[in-house]
């Protein structure tokens, strides 16, 4: 059997979701996502989802802090956390940081 690791940017999956307003989409089991999408002869190995702290407004961040603690009691994913850059030559990217949660 093949492994494979899954990657998520969780702001192009959030941003992507809201644009089409796909709402009741936002709560989905991102392993059970991933698994469903590997061949027969694949195996998921790890989960890893990347994304940045929402800092403002505050409702925002209870609503992603919620979301990230849902997710950490997934077996097998991981949470990388970055930081979002709004200028410069890179634009609206997230740049890493050390901190990861582990499950």
């Amino acid at each position: 059997m093949d492994r494979v690791i899954a990657y998520i940017d969780g702001f192009n999956l959030y941003y992507g979701l809201r644009e089409k307003g796909w709402k009741q989409f936002y709560w989905l089991d991102l392993q059970q996502v991933a698994q469903r999408l590997l061949r027969h002869s694949q195996t998921l190995s790890a989960t890893k989802y990347f994304t940045s702290v929402v800092t403002a407004p505050p409702d925002k961040n209870r609503r992603q802090a919620t979301f990230l603690g849902a997710l950490s009691t997934l077996a097998g994913l991981t949470i990388h956390y970055g930081r979002l850059q709004t200028s410069g030559p890179a634009g609206n990217a997230a740049t890493p940081m050390s901190r990861t949660t582990k499950r």
